[in-house]
């Protein structure tokens, strides 16, 4: 077993959810975000920059980390679970571990989007700020969604596996409202 998904192979089976977004959780996390945006934008403004410019990134970064977490509480499906079991039907036990351990990634890229984003507003350039908020996070997010995309391809070849464009429009399927 890989070392990465080892110290998550004895997590709790999640109990089985919908495919759709638990929107309650989204709801959460967004308060999350709004709570912390004014302090985030007050601190900004202290310093003399464009508050809700600044502020708006961190913001939003902090509430997608916030949301991917809130799928890893025990007895709930992590998100890269849900997004898998959208494209595969049933997971095998050691996908099931990789994609807990792959929302954490998750959580973690957030975190640091929303971390250097602050710190760039706060000591960088409006030129670094905003070419990291313009483009370098979005190229964050797109190099571990490919790198994930590569990642499951090596090291579970003995499993068929989708393009990274039918990733995405499971992505999708997954996060669009249920009637």
């Amino acid at each position: 077993m890989s070392k990465l998904i080892a110290p998550f192979e004895r997590a709790p089976a999640a109990r089985p959810v919908s495919r759709s977004v638990d929107y309650r959780w989204a709801g959460v996390a967004a308060l999350i975000a709004l709570v912390a945006y004014p302090f985030v934008a007050a601190f900004a403004i202290e310093r003399g920059l464009s508050g809700a410019v600044h502020a708006a990134p961190i913001a939003i970064n902090l509430a997608l980390a916030a949301w991917f977490a809130s799928t890893l509480r025990a007895g709930h499906e992590p998100m890269i679970t849900r997004f898998a079991r959208a494209e595969r039907g049933t997971l095998e036990a050691d996908l099931v571990a990789y994609t807990r351990a792959l929302t954490w990634v998750w959580v973690a890229l957030f975190v640091a989007v929303a971390g250097i984003g602050a710190v760039l507003a706060v000591a960088g350039t409006r030129t670094a700020w905003l070419a990291f908020t313009g483009a370098g996070g979005y190229l964050m997010v797109v190099a571990l969604f490919l790198g994930g995309w590569g990642y499951r391809r090596w090291h579970f070849r003995h499993y068929r596996h989708a393009t990274p464009l039918a990733l995405v429009r499971h992505v999708v399927a997954v996060m669009r409202p249920r009637p």
